[in-house]
C-alpha cells in the first residue's frame, strides 16, 4: 500500500461515530449496505436559464436524453454479485427521476437514504460535472454517507477524483465485484484499516492510502439477472424495452478516437490482455435470466462488443439467442461479417439488426480513425448479400471529428449516405452520422498523443472536462477541436450534415416527411440559438458574461424543457416517446411514491412563489 501525500478531507468519515440525522422528505427511507447512483451528466439541469443542451437527436441503440442517463451495465453485475452475499444493494438512477419528476426535491431524495456507502459511477467522462456535483451535494447534507467512485474513467482519473473532499474512496478495476463485497465486509464490521482491500485509494488520518492495484480476473465479470426488471413502468405508448448483454470487456481494435479500445483498456486497467471474456456459464444465466422475464418476446436485446468474438464464441452466443424468444436482435460488427454467421444470426432471430460504423466513406480517413477494413464497394455488395440472407435491418454509422476530415469530407460522406439510402430505398439500410461531442475519450490515443494526430486539447483534467461542462454553449463545453475541423465546425458542419441526411430521408420517403420537417425544424432552431449563446458565453468579464445569457435565459430554459421532459427519441426512430422502462430506468422507489413526493415538491414550490 501506498500513501500519496497532498490536500485531502480532512475530516475521516471511516471512524465517524455521528448518527444520521434524517428529516422528513416525503420520501419513505430507503435503507441499503451500498446504494448505486447514477447522476446526469449536468446536475441540475432543472429550470436551468444559463447553460444551453441544443437539439441534435442521440445516436445510440436507445433513445435519451443530452444527460446520458444509462448506466454502465457494471452496476447490475455488483447488483447481482453483493445480493448473493448477503448485502442489500440498490440502484438509483437519478437522471430518470430527475427527467420523469423533475419537482422532487434532491434535498428531501437524498435526506430519505439510510445507506452506509453510495456508490457513484464516472465511467463515461460526459457524467464528470453530474457525478462531482451529486458527490458534492451528498456530503454536505449527509457526511455519515462515504461516497465511492468506479468505472473507467475513475480509474483513469483516480488520484485526483479521491482528492476532492466530498470523494472519499476510488474503486479501480474492470472488474470490481470482489474488492467490493470485501469493502462492505469490512465497514459492516467497523474496520478502520482498509488497506488489505485491493485497487481501492482511500482516506484515512488526512491522507490519500493507494491500495495495491492487484484484482485483475482472467475473466470478464458475470452475467446480469434480468429478472428483476420493473414490469410496471412499461405501460406507456410505444415502449422501450430492451435487454442488454456485454459479453466482453475490453476491445482487439485500437480506433485512435476511443477510450474502450485495445491500447485505451491496457493503458487505463494496467493488464496485458486488451480483452476478458464472460464465461459461457454465466451468458448461459444471463439468457435463462432473460427467459424468465414476462413478456420477454416484446424485448429488443442488444448484444455489445459481439465484434470482439471469435467464431466459436459468437457461433454458442448464437445458439443462446436461438433459444430466447425475443422479439428482435442487434450485433455491432467492426468486420463485414461472414455469410456462415449472417445465416445463423438470421436463424436465430428473424429481426436481426447489424451495426457497421465505417466513420467515413473515404477510405483513408477510416484508416486513420482505426477502421478501413473494407471499401464502399466491398460494403454494398455485402450489403445485398447480408439481406438476402435474412438479417432485417442494417444500420451504417459515419463518425465527425475523425483525422484529416475536413467540411468537405463530411459533405462528401453526407452524399454517399444519400446513395446508401437510394440504392437500398425500403430495404432496411438506414445510414446516420454522429459528431464526436462534447468529448475526445480520454485515454484514448488520439487524446494522449493528440498533436501527432491533428488534435488540439482544451481540457486534460478532470477538473477541467468539469468546468468545461459548465460553460453555457456546447461549442466551449467539447475538450478537443481537430487542425481540419475546429470546435465551432464539429457543431455547425455536424447538425448541418445530420439534417442534410434528414432531409434527404424525407425525399426519398425512407422517413415520414412531417416527422423529417419536425427533426429539422428543431435542427434549425438550434442553429439559430448557439451563436447567440457562444457569443455570449465567450465574453471574458463574468459579470458581463452573465448579463449576456440572461438576455436568452428564458429561450434556453423553454427549450431545454422540451429537450428534457417531452420524451425521448433518437436517429434511427426520430419520434418522441416516453421515459421509463428502459433496462436502466431503475428509480429506488415505485413510481407512485415519487409522484406523490413530486407532488409535495410542486406544492412547496408553489408556496414559494406566492410568499414571493
Amino acid at each position: 500500500m501506498n500513501e500519496i501525500s497532498g490536500p485531502t478531507h480532512t475530516n475521516d468519515p471511516l471512524t465517524s461515530t455521528e448518527p444520521a440525522v434524517l428529516k422528513p422528505s416525503g420520501l419513505p427511507i430507503l435503507s441499503a449496505d451500498l446504494l448505486l447512483m447514477h447522476a446526469p451528466a449536468f446536475f441540475d439541469f432543472r429550470n436551468r436559464r444559463d447553460i444551453y443542451f441544443p437539439f441534435l437527436g442521440t445516436s445510440g441503440d436507445v433513445p435519451i436524453t443530452p444527460l446520458y442517463e444509462y448506466f454502465p451495465i457494471g452496476f447490475k453485475m455488483l447488483h447481482r454479485h453483493l445480493t448473493a452475499r448477503g448485502h442489500s444493494v440498490k440502484i438509483i438512477n437519478l437522471s430518470t427521476v430527475l427527467l420523469r419528476y423533475p419537482a422532487i426535491d434532491v434535498h428531501a431524495l437524498i435526506e430519505a437514504l439510510d445507506v452506509r456507502l453510495l456508490g457513484i459511477d464516472l465511467h463515461w467522462m460526459v457524467h464528470v460535472q453530474g457525478s462531482l456535483e451529486v458527490a458534492k451535494l451528498v456530503k454536505s447534507l449527509r457526511p455519515d454517507i462515504l461516497t465511492i467512485f468506479g468505472g473507467i474513467s475513475s480509474t483513469y482519473y483516480a488520484d485526483e477524483l479521491v482528492r476532492y473532499p466530498f470523494v472519499d474512496m476510488v474503486m479501480k478495476g474492470y472488474d470490481t465485484l470482489k474488492p467490493m463485497d470485501e469493502l462492505l465486509v469490512a465497514l459492516k464490521q467497523g474496520t478502520e484499516d482498509l488497506s488489505q482491500i485491493p485497487n481501492l485509494l482511500w482516506k484515512s488520518g488526512g491522507g490519500v492510502r493507494q491500495n495495491r492495484y492487484e484484482h485483475k480476473p482472467a475473466s470478464y465479470g458475470i452475467g446480469i439477472d434480468w429478472t428483476d426488471l420493473r414490469q410496471e413502468e412499461v405501460s406507456q405508448s410505444m415502449p422501450i424495452l430492451e435487454f442488454l448483454s456485454t459479453q466482453n470487456a475490453g476491445c482487439a481494435y485500437h480506433c485512435g478516437w476511443c477510450g474502450g479500445s485495445r491500447d485505451a483498456f491496457r493503458r487505463v486497467f494496467e493488464t496485458k490482455p486488451s480483452i476478458l471474456r464472460k464465461s459461457k456459464e454465466e451468458l448461459a444465466y444471463e439468457f435463462k435470466s432473460v427467459q424468465s422475464v414476462p413478456g420477454c418476446d416484446k424485448f429488443h436485446f442488444y448484444a455489445v462488443g459481439s465484434y470482439n468474438e471469435p467464431r466459436s464464441g459468437m457461433e454458442g452466443f448464437l445458439d443462446l439467442v436461438g433459444q430466447t424468444k425475443l422479439k428482435s436482435i442487434s450485433y455491432e460488427q467492426f468486420f463485414l461479417t461472414p455469410e456462415p454467421i449472417l445465416k445463423r444470426m438470421a436463424e436465430a432471430n428473424k429481426h436481426t439488426t447489424i451495426t457497421l460504423s465505417p466513420e467515413s466513406h473515404d477510405i483513408r480517413v477510416s484508416k486513420l480513425s482505426g477502421r478501413g477494413t473494407y471499401t464502399n464497394e466491398e460494403m454494398e455488395r455485402w450489403l445485398v448479400r447480408a439481406l438476402e440472407l435474412g438479417i432485417r435491418n442494417i444500420d451504417v454509422w459515419y463518425f465527425i471529428g475523425m483525422p484529416e476530415q475536413d467540411e468537405k469530407s463530411v459533405m462528401e460522406t453526407v452524399d454517399y449516405c444519400i446513395r446508401l439510402v437510394k440504392m437500398f430505398k425500403g430495404k432496411g439500410v438506414n445510414p446516420m452520422l454522429c459528431p464526436m461531442i462534447p468529448f475526445l475519450d480520454p485515454a484514448s490515443n488520439f487524446f494522449e498523443h493528440p498533436e501527432e494526430n491533428g488534435y488540439h486539447l482544451f481540457s486534460r483534467t478532470a477538473e477541467e472536462h468539469r468546468r468545461g461542462m459548465e460553460r453555457a454553449s456546447i461549442i466551449n463545453r467539447i475538450n478537443y477541436e481537430t487542425r481540419w475541423l475546429r470546435r465551432e465546425d464539429l457543431v455547425y458542419v455536424g447538425f448541418k450534415a445530420v439534417r442534410r441526411l434528414m432531409e434527404a430521408k424525407g425525399e426519398m420517403h425512407a422517413l415520414p416527411t412531417g416527422v423529417v420537417k419536425n427533426y429539422n425544424r428543431k435542427i434549425d432552431d438550434a442553429l439559430d440559438l448557439i451563436p447567440k449563446v457562444h457569443q455570449a458565453d465567450c465574453l471574458e468579464n463574468a459579470a458581463d458574461r452573465a448579463l449576456a445569457l440572461a438576455e436568452f435565459g428564458e429561450e434556453i430554459l423553454r427549450r431545454n424543457q422540451l429537450i428534457f421532459f417531452s420524451g425521448v427519441a433518437n436517429q434511427a426512430f426520430p419520434i418522441n416517446r416516453g421515459i421509463g422502462g428502459r433496462w436502466f430506468d431503475e428509480m429506488g422507489w415505485a413510481p407512485e411514491v415519487l409522484e406523490r413526493a413530486a407532488s409535495l415538491g410542486r406544492l412547496a414550490n408553489g408556496l414559494n412563489r406566492v410568499a414571493a
